[in-house]
């Protein structure tokens, strides 16, 4: 991968800003109208590195830390979706963003359609990374083999655990030592009780029921080998939201932005610059 700021090359605290009961770590660049970047489980905002100069040079660009990742803050409690739903709300009317297009990367993508369902006068577009409405029995035994893992090895045995599932074997092969500086800051960034909490809050997210009410315009973007969240999930909320486009991604796994940020930067700006009309009486 030829990336021009491969994620892990640190982890900048850059604002921090109290929301509700909490600080909340986050950075903005560009101009224009807003575009939010929502981190997956255990990522930092400096995830969404690769797509900051492409994305700032069209739009104001929001990245964040949720509450129990980065340098957010990180109570000891189980933190939902929905918790971390109503804190998104609260930082965009703190940062005074009446709406923003979305962009959530797995359990970002699940935070994304809290906010969208309980705040959809807050949301523009809706781009959803390799993410899924419900938390099916597979994934459900995945998570809780992170938890366990956690537990018994800290949060550098659970990272060892994530790497096959995260990533394709041709992006193993060519970004070895990139992968073993994403662990060392991985390990920093995410103690084992904060990763606990995380892992723990998102076992009951389920809002497949729910896809219908989402009428904003939605991109759903997911590698096709994907083994953490198979593109059977990407389907389904194709299949039920209404108003819904489905891409997949060949050549990633569970994270195109990171595989294949190029081609996942100019899928998503395209899409959103067809729906700017949506921020230009809302912002």
């Amino acid at each position: 991968m030829d990336s021009k700021k491969f994620y892990y090359k640190g982890n900048l605290v850059m604002e921090k800003i109290t929301v509700k009961d909490i600080n909340l770590n986050y950075d903005m660049h560009g101009y224009g109208l807003p575009v939010v970047f929502i981190n997956g489980l255990t990522m930092s905002l400096n995830g969404w590195a690769d797509q900051i100069e492409d994305f700032a040079s069209v739009y104001r660009v929001l990245r964040y830390d949720c509450r129990g990742q980065g340098h957010s803050d990180k109570p000891d409690m189980h933190h939902t979706h929905k918790i971390h739903a109503a804190d998104l709300k609260a930082l965009l009317d703190a940062l005074s963003i009446k709406r923003a297009h979305i962009v959530g990367l797995s359990n970002g993508g699940m935070i994304a359609q809290h906010l969208a369902l309980e705040h959809p006068e807050s949301v523009g577009a809706l781009v959803l990374v390799d993410t899924c409405s419900e938390i099916g029995p597979k994934l459900k035994l995945m998570l809780e083999s992170w938890i366990k893992a956690t537990e018994l090895g800290g949060s550098s045995f659970r990272y060892d655990l994530s790497i096959p599932l995260i990533f394709s074997d041709d992006f193993i092969k060519k970004n070895i030592g990139n992968i073993i500086e994403m662990k060392k800051v991985h390990v920093q960034s995410n103690p084992p009780k904060a990763v606990i909490n995380l892992a723990a809050g998102s076992l009951g997210h389920n809002v497949t029921a729910r896809l219908g009410e989402l009428h904003c315009p939605t991109l759903i973007v997911h590698g096709a080998h994907d083994i953490l969240i198979p593109s059977e999930y990407a389907k389904i909320m194709g299949e039920k939201i209404p108003n819904s486009t489905l891409v997949i991604m060949d050549g990633c796994a569970h994270a195109p932005p990171l595989e294949e940020p190029e081609k996942f930067n100019r899928l998503v700006i395209e899409f959103l610059k067809q729906h700017d009309s949506l921020l230009e009486c809302g912002d």
